[in-house]
């Protein structure tokens, strides 16, 4: 399903902190069913945050989008299927130990977690969503 956020929209969740951004990404990958990353010529962007190697990840293109800049300048944004994320991402991200920082912004990391513990979320988060 195409969203797409408005200036305002962008403007008002980039000024929540970490936590209400995690919710928020939760929240918004449950109801499109997407996970954005960052793709350059030689696959995913990681970058370090907290000492771990991390992938970056968005609710929505346009704030992956916002990242695109500098030494990220060409990368373009990728929308991951939320079940391809839960069935190959985790497993591949665990293996090569890689965490996960969740809608970071600015200079600001994210949550950082683990791969296995970000699909909990949304696992849980997608039970509840088809209960209601």
């Amino acid at each position: 399903m195409e969203y797409a956020l408005t200036a305002e929209d962008i403007k008002k969740v980039t000024k929540l902190d970490a936590e209400q951004r995690y919710d928020y990404f939760v929240n918004a990958v449950v109801d499109l069913e997407q996970i954005w990353i960052l793709m350059d010529d030689e696959g995913f962007v990681l970058v370090t945050a907290e000492g771990e190697q991390c992938i970056p990840v968005w609710p929505h293109a346009e704030l992956a989008d916002l990242w695109i800049e500098g030494e990220l300048a060409g990368c373009q944004s990728k929308a991951v299927d939320i079940s391809t994320w839960l069935d190959k991402w985790t497993t591949g991200l665990n293996g090569d130990e890689l965490s996960v920082a969740v809608f970071p912004h600015a200079e600001e990391p994210g949550v950082v977690i683990s791969p296995t513990e970000l699909s909990e979320t949304l696992l849980e988060a997608m039970q509840e969503e088809s209960s209601h």
